[in-house]
């Protein structure tokens, strides 16, 4: 079989959307006028409500980065101790435990799903938990109504880290009680489908806990003259919002594209034995997932990875290696029995996906892919 020709440029696992260049000036131009640079200024509180309405369910407060909504989520609920989450997710989700100086306790995953297992959390609960973390997991959900029944019969409570989530159609979660937990946090880095640039946003079903949220993201503040509680901060600045409006119309057109090329991918991956696509062909458009089985494949995932990569295709490990398996945690009792999360790890593959691209290059790596299989080798 001939070798593909490599890529002329690097194809990247994502590439940024951005909007007319011209639409973001002439808002950016709204927000000089106002001389309004933050404090959730007009920008903010239109960005704030147009979240609100795609998410569909709850209430919705912007902050700067999803990592900060994820600390403002820990503090709003009294977290103490410990508080059981997935190995298999970025290390944002963790971090925001350990720096708030609780104590991350790991349970494996469903090998289907990726996302925590009801089952496992169950095994870990400890004295001292006193939350549960998961991720849904390339925007796919948890299995929330099971784990809803967990922390009810142990008073816990439930955060989710939905960072890949806003990639969906309206509304994003599910008429389902259970689909936002507590509170569950979005990211709109500029690595998303939708972005602020930096920004990220809180959604919960309790007032006084948006109430709370939203105090904790200014320093605690509700008026000149009174300091409710110890909070940072958390705001997102007009710049940013103005981003976030200036996409607001552009994520339909995104997600369109995005449908078109991962049918692309899906067509031609159909039949290559040993790949399975995970993510991407379904509701979530963040990202493009596949599985390698290293024995039916014949050749291991990082293999495959080197031949995109001599390609010009730089694929991603996502989510590779595993919190649980990184320095700060990895002496911990908890990130020693994590099988199938660590399977996982060693199998799963982020391939290039955005609307950038053509159906022809997802083509194209699949033609990659399937000289690999083939014995190619570089």
């Amino acid at each position: 079989m001939t070798a593909p020709i490599p890529f002329e440029r690097p194809v990247f696992v994502t590439r940024p959307v951005l909007p007319p260049l011209g639409d973001y000036v002439a808002l950016l131009e709204t927000v000089w006028q106002s001389h309004a640079l933050t404090n959730m200024g007009p920008m903010h509180q239109m960005l704030e409500l147009a979240i609100g309405d795609r998410v569909g369910a709850g209430e919705t407060a912007l902050w700067n980065n999803g990592t900060s909504a994820l600390m403002g989520a820990i503090r709003a609920l009294e977290l103490r101790g410990k508080v059981v989450v997935t190995p298999f997710t970025f290390p944002a989700t963790v971090h925001a435990i350990a720096l708030l100086g609780l104590e991350p306790v790991f349970a494996d995953i469903d090998d289907e799903s990726l996302t925590i297992d009801p089952v496992k959390i169950e095994e870990v609960i400890v004295d001292g938990v006193s939350g549960i973390m998961g991720t849904h997991v390339y925007g796919r959900f948890c299995a929330t109504e099971r784990i809803a029944e967990v922390a009810s019969s142990s008073g816990l409570k439930v955060i989710y880290d939905g960072a890949h989530s806003f990639s969906r159609r309206p509304p994003i979660f599910p008429d389902d009680p259970t689909a936002i937990g507590d509170i569950t946090i979005l990211s709109f880095h500029a690595t998303k489908l939708f972005h602020s640039v930096e920004g990220g946003a809180t959604v919960t079903m309790d007032p006084e806990l948006n109430r709370r949220l939203k105090l904790l993201r200014n320093f605690g503040i509700v008026s000149e003259s009174e300091v409710e509680l110890v909070g940072m901060n958390g705001k997102m600045s007009e710049v940013h919002a103005a981003m976030g409006v200036a996409m607001l119309g552009m994520i339909e057109g995104e997600i369109a594209q995005r449908e078109a090329v991962a049918s692309a991918y899906a067509a031609g991956l159909e039949g290559i034995e040993g790949v399975r696509i995970v993510a991407g062909n379904g509701d979530s458009m963040q990202y493009f997932v596949i599985r390698i089985d290293p024995v039916a494949f014949g050749s291991t995932r990082d293999v495959l990875l080197d031949t995109l990569r001599s390609m010009n295709v730089v694929a991603r490990k996502y989510f590779s290696p595993l919190c649980s398996d990184m320095d700060p945690y990895s002496a911990l009792p908890s990130a020693q029995n994590l099988p199938v999360a660590r399977t996982a790890a060693r199998e799963v593959l982020a391939l290039p996906f955005y609307g950038g691209m053509s159906a022809d290059d997802a083509h194209r790596i699949v033609e990659i892919i399937e000289w690999h299989h083939g014995g190619g080798r570089l």
